[in-house]
């Protein structure tokens, strides 16, 4: 009866083998915190990075915490991975918030100015975050749930 339930692999249907990678949850939220926080204390004498810290901070918590919580798993990326990643979810988000805010007729101007100033702090985010979250990985803080 063994020899019925025994899978045997078959070359039409493989396996699939799909390497996950197990995510140390104090880096991570350390990291996507510390990204904006980081760059708004050290950018301070510019104002810019502040304000910036303070009204992006929170969208790019927001969007970017559950995005890099599905990403993460599947793919090891290094602070320019972060960085592209961080570019083209916003990308998508403040083009489809700018496309939808156009077909109803309502003002654009607000996601407009998200959009130009999050073409810079998005990656500049995404990066410093990537190189925390690699300064503070460690393999004892990753476990299954």
């Amino acid at each position: 009866m063994t020899e019925i339930t025994a899978i045997t692999g078959c070359p039409l249907f493989p396996r699939a083998h799909a390497k996950r990678h197990l995510i140390d949850p104090v880096a991570f939220g350390i990291a996507m915190a510390g990204g904006p926080l980081l760059t708004g204390t050290l950018g301070f004498p510019l104002i810019l990075p502040v304000i910036a810290a303070a009204l992006g901070g929170p969208v790019y918590l927001a969007v970017g915490v559950p995005v890099m919580l599905i990403v993460m798993p599947l793919h090891r990326y290094s602070a320019s991975g972060w960085a592209g990643l961080a570019l083209i979810v916003h990308a998508a988000v403040f083009l489809t918030i700018l496309t939808l805010s156009e077909a109803m007729g309502a003002s654009t101007e607000l996601p407009a100015i998200f959009f130009i100033f999050g073409l810079v702090f998005a990656p500049l985010w995404g990066a410093v975050s990537g190189l925390l979250y690699r300064w503070l990985e460690r393999d004892f803080y990753k476990q299954t749930i």
